[in-house]
């Protein structure tokens, strides 16, 4: 199975609650159209007076689409209703001149089942420039994801990304990491807790840059 992840912020002129109202509603039906899509699931950041609980994370919109296999993602993206009504409809919510995305394979590394209303705390990373290509990998699926798993979380996935592809744009991040919550209040908290920090370091030398989202899932397809 194949995960393509998607970042984009909104247009200039508009505000979060805009830009996400209008992807849930007009943009996710075009979504649920493309070809052979397994699964496509939208990520709401929970907002407080309009902002996200977390700084800025650079996006407001990211959504996650499964494919059983490349071929069958390159047949959806290559498709019209990708190439001309979705690419069309992005000008009425995002700035399509600052996207980026991510085509990946999900890691189950805690097969929890969320309850209802739980969030994701969404990071995301990019390998440090003298790190091996399977050393971000192997610290998130190992050591990392031991550390996490002390706290018991609901779930805990990671979206590992594919090698950069030939005569397609450059991937934006080289990991996702998925950590769910009750609540977001739970979260928020786990962020600056010790647990947190003590999980972190085994990312040290291998993962640069953490910019996160506590998103509430929605599930279209």
């Amino acid at each position: 199975m194949i995960t393509r992840v998607f970042f984009g912020a909104r247009r200039p002129d508009l505000t979060t609650e805009a830009c996400l109202a209008h992807w849930r509603g007009t943009h996710a039906a075009i979504g649920a159209r493309l070809p052979a899509v397994r699964a496509y699931v939208q990520n709401h950041g929970v907002l407080s007076d309009g902002r996200f609980l977390l700084p800025y994370p650079g996006f407001d919109i990211m959504p996650e689409l499964d494919w059983d296999d490349l071929g069958a993602m390159d047949v959806a993206i290559d498709s019209p209703i990708h190439e001309q009504d979705s690419i069309d409809d992005e000008a009425n919510f995002i700035d399509t001149a600052r996207t980026g995305y991510a085509v990946t394979t999900r890691h189950v590394l805690r097969d929890g089942d969320p309850p209802s209303g739980a969030v994701k705390l969404i990071t995301l990373l990019r390998r440090a420039p003298n790190a091996s290509s399977r050393a971000l990998d192997d610290a998130l699926t190992g050591p990392y994801a031991a550390a996490v798993a002390r706290i018991t979380p609901p779930r805990h996935e990671v979206l590992v990304t594919l090698p950069d592809r030939e005569g397609r744009p450059a991937f934006s991040v080289q990991a996702v990491d998925i950590l769910w919550f009750t609540q977001p209040a739970d979260a928020l908290q786990w962020t600056g807790s010790d647990a947190a920090h003590a999980a972190a370091w085994h990312l040290a030398g291998v993962a640069l840059g953490s910019e996160r989202l506590i998103a509430r899932p929605y599930k279209v397809v």
